[in-house]
């Protein structure tokens, strides 16, 4: 038995990774729209009701993604209309296969917080390809030379390093989904939204020029932090990608790093897509066409846009020297400054 939420006259409108949403749910990580951009027609509608999930039959679950600690974070399983993504003792998320409706299921008291970070990072970023949209599980900020993507494991340090470059005054434009595309020959990158997650001990080490943040949610003790003032200037435009940088962590003593014990060290083409493959958000495993699509497509991106591997050394005082790598790394390889 199901029971709306106590929702707003009207569905809230949004622009987030390059698309329209109406959500029954207010999000104010989002920038809203406004004006004319309000005629356009929306990509995606998110609706709420009040659920209890456990009380749902058990389901065939096709996929089970773990958490690092190793217990499942995050279920899948088909029904009649589409997918049932659950996040166990949180809440379910009901898509249609189009990819345009999103049903979230949640328990009455579950924080507004939680459901928004559920929906936002993990359920659309996954949606996206049903909608035939291709994107990396990635942070990025805009440089003069272009846009630098981060990819890796989680906890490497791809946020906190988005934020020491959003400090040094190069805007971030997404925090671990970024949505690519192709127009001609370059390969572009969309803009999320605003902000980025970031740990205690990174805000800790970084609240100087950072403003405080709304909650990631009640389970995490993650900030998002860089979204107020960068709500009125946060682009929209797509932009060329220079670069991908998969980060891993420094060796330790007496370890090599890459040619020359450097920061950046070069891929070879495989080693490249491979990287590229492993940082797609993961969903319907058993859907042969849209793993052959994101085969065939970021093949193309690792043919056209240099892919890098990034050793992060300890220590949040290392990161002006990670910086100053990766601008050399631009310089190097003759990237134009925009």
């Amino acid at each position: 038995m199901t029971a709306r939420f106590e929702l707003p006259e009207a569905a809230k409108r949004y622009r987030i990774y390059g698309l329209d949403l109406a959500s029954e749910l207010v999000l104010p990580e989002l920038i809203p729209l406004a004006g004319s951009d309000l005629a356009r027609a929306t990509d995606i509608t998110v609706r709420m009701e009040i659920a209890d999930p456990s009380s749902i039959p058990p389901l065939n679950w096709f996929a089970v993604f773990l958490l690092p600690g190793g217990e499942p974070g995050l279920t899948c399983a088909k029904e009649p209309a589409g997918y049932r993504l659950r996040f166990p003792e949180l809440a379910d998320f009901r898509v249609d296969y189009r990819g345009r409706e999103i049903i979230c299921e949640a328990p009455e008291g579950l924080p507004p917080a939680t459901i928004r970070h559920l929906l936002l990072d993990h359920v659309i970023p996954r949606t996206l390809s049903l909608l035939g949209i291709e994107a990396l599980h990635a942070t990025a900020v805009l440089t003069p030379y272009g846009v630098c993507a981060f990819t890796g494991a989680t906890g490497v340090g791809k946020s906190t390093l988005a934020a020491s470059f959003h400090l040094a005054g190069y805007p971030v434009l997404s925090d671990d989904c970024l949505v690519l595309s192709q127009d001609d020959d370059p390969i572009l990158a969309t803009p999320a939204y605003p902000g980025v997650r970031l740990w205690d001990d990174a805000l800790a080490a970084l609240c100087d020029g950072l403003e405080s943040g709304l909650p990631v949610a009640h389970n995490s003790s993650k900030l998002r932090v860089l979204a107020d003032t960068r709500q009125r200037s946060f682009t929209r435009d797509r932009m060329a990608l220079a670069r991908i940088y998969d980060l891993v962590p420094a060796p330790e003593e007496g370890e090599e790093v890459g040619v020359d014990h450097e920061i950046v060290e070069a891929m070879s083409g495989r080693e490249a897509i491979m990287s590229l493959l492993t940082s797609v958000f993961p969903f319907d495993i058993t859907d042969r066409q849209v793993l052959a699509r994101q085969f065939e497509f970021f093949d193309r991106v690792a043919s056209r846009v240099p892919v890098r591997r990034l050793h992060v050394p300890e220590g949040f005082s290392s990161l002006p020297a990670v910086r100053d790598a990766i601008f050399a790394d631009l310089r190097a390889s003759g990237s134009g400054a925009m």
